[in-house]
């Protein structure tokens, strides 16, 4: 029920601040493949990330909210003798922060939030814990751009993504 509830709270806010955003703010939503490593050398996995945030520009130049769900395709592995597979799926909200590189299209983004890091019961954690990241995005079409990031996914998982966004 507490995830439920967390779950809720994060789709509230995130709408919310949708409500909030003028023609000259955006929308982003994207999807991309990660490779999901663990922290006890085990095998990694490759999981999907989706995302959908919004940029805020009017509240402070560069900040935004993003809404993140990761689920593994391939389970990330504890350990290497014991053959003990992770079902990963985290859903997290983030705030984040473009850093416009000048004279480019790159753009650096890290960002910090909070993490449901076990939807499927497999992860130690239970909780909403702390969660942070950095990538960059690069942007090829006027609406689209390419982005790599680092993430880490509660206690045990980093995940290294890639994909594309799309802006509205």
């Amino acid at each position: 029920m507490k995830k439920i509830l967390i779950v809720l709270a994060i789709l509230t806010s995130t709408i919310y601040a949708e409500e909030s955003v003028e023609a000259d703010q955006g929308l982003y939503a994207g999807a991309g493949l990660g490779i999901m490593a663990t922290d006890d050398n085990g095998d990694a996995g490759l999981g999907l990330s989706l995302r959908a945030g919004v940029k805020l520009d009017k509240a402070l130049k560069g900040f935004g909210l993003q809404v993140e769900l990761n689920k593994s395709l391939v389970d990330p592995e504890r350990g290497r003798n014991n053959n003990n597979d992770i079902d990963v799926m985290t859903l997290a909200t983030y705030a984040t922060f473009d850093i416009a590189i000048p004279d480019s299209k790159v753009t650096l983004r890290p960002k910090i939030g909070a993490i449901l890091p076990n939807l499927n019961d497999d992860i130690d954690s239970r909780s909403l814990i702390l969660s942070s990241g950095f990538g960059m995005t690069y942007k090829i079409e006027k609406n689209v751009r390419l982005y790599a990031d680092y993430t880490v996914l509660g206690e045990k998982i980093s995940n290294y993504a890639a994909g594309v966004e799309v802006s509205f």
